[in-house]
């Protein structure tokens, strides 16, 4: 567990113990995003779905396996959902699963690290990540998917 002897939290540094709120319903909006538009995004997370529902808790659960083909350790993906919210987290691993190899510098658990980094640091805004990912999935008419 991240915060023990031998974690990545800086000297002194203790984990956050927020746990952020769930959506209104197991469909409702994150980021405004639901989950069917989350895999519609970002397809190599749908695959983890299964035969199983587009729901937050189902995407959530995608996401835990999906980051291990990506590099993500457990204990990584655990801060994230600790500093994010696990819906939150799991957007950021499709963000992640989202990008072609050559678009990171150094691995996708990496660039993963570095959302992670700036979670904590409270700079985190994966608002204009999103935007890009609608307009190159859906074009600018996709904005009126999120209605």
């Amino acid at each position: 567990m991240l915060g023990e002897e031998g974690s990545s939290l800086g000297e002194g540094s203790e984990p956050l113990n927020e746990v952020r709120p769930l959506p209104s319903s197991e469909t409702g909006r994150v980021l405004r995003l639901t989950p069917v538009q989350l895999t519609d995004l970002a397809p190599r997370l749908e695959r983890y779905l299964g035969d199983n529902a587009a729901t937050w808790p189902n995407v959530v659960e995608a996401a835990d396996y999906l980051r291990g083909e990506l590099g993500i350790s457990r204990a990584l993906w655990g801060e994230a959902c600790r500093l994010m919210g696990r819906e939150t987290a799991a957007i950021a691993v499709a963000i992640v699963a989202s990008k072609p190899l050559e678009h990171f510098t150094t691995t996708p658990g990496g660039y993963f690290y570095g959302m992670v980094t700036k979670a904590r640091a409270g700079d985190l805004n994966l608002d204009r990540t999103l935007w890009a990912l609608r307009e190159a999935k859906w074009g600018k008419e996709g904005k009126r998917r999120l209605n």
